[in-house]
């Protein structure tokens, strides 16, 4: 049997060591999941470019055990990057993700310059979840329920969880752990 493999990508100012990122690694890898949190270089000022070069030298054996978590930033340059795929993946989980220019962050916006191609990503990607927090205000949630409804993802608002970050309570995240297990099965 093949192992499943998992892929964190993590957002704007962000490492492998922030936030639920190694709970969630060690608690899938306990579940026999191969599991790479991608360092993308210079998070503080990220390049859509050199990102993705990251993601293509990283990704490897894309397949339907390939699962993916992204995180604010991480989410559109996982989905930039799935739209120049040919390969299916197993499913993805979006959290805090957004597709449109975050006003208050133009540094971001070559990001989001171009319109997602969604039809491509969903026929790519047959699970697909976006999780927001109604309490976010670093990418107010209203920003991921269009996200989802693009994608025609499942969507989850919490009540609580801000950005789900470390400082908003998130060192761990058992409701993302449950839903790639979820994936899988």
């Amino acid at each position: 049997m093949q192992k499943n493999a998992v892929y964190i990508i993590h957002g704007y100012q962000a490492s492998p060591q922030s936030h639920w990122f190694p709970w969630v690694k060690q608690a899938l890898e306990s579940q026999d999941f191969k599991v790479d949190v991608l360092a993308l270089p210079e998070s503080s000022t990220p390049d859509l470019g050199v990102w993705l070069d990251h993601l293509r030298a990283n990704i490897t054996g894309q397949d339907q055990h390939t699962y993916f978590i992204g995180h604010s930033l991480g989410c559109i340059t996982l989905l930039r990057y799935l739209e120049e795929q040919q390969q299916p993946a197993g499913g993805m989980i979006l959290v805090s993700g957004f597709a449109e220019p975050l006003s208050f962050l133009p540094a971001l916006d070559v990001f989001t310059a171009v319109p997602l191609d969604s039809e491509h990503i969903i026929r790519l990607v047959p699970k697909r979840i976006v999780m927001a927090a109604q309490d976010d205000n670093i990418v107010p949630y209203p920003y991921s329920l269009r996200l989802a409804e693009k994608l025609r993802a499942e969507w989850e608002l919490f009540e609580k969880g801000g950005h789900f970050m470390a400082q908003d309570g998130f060192s761990e995240f058992p409701a993302l752990y449950d839903a790639i297990i979820g994936m899988r099965e």
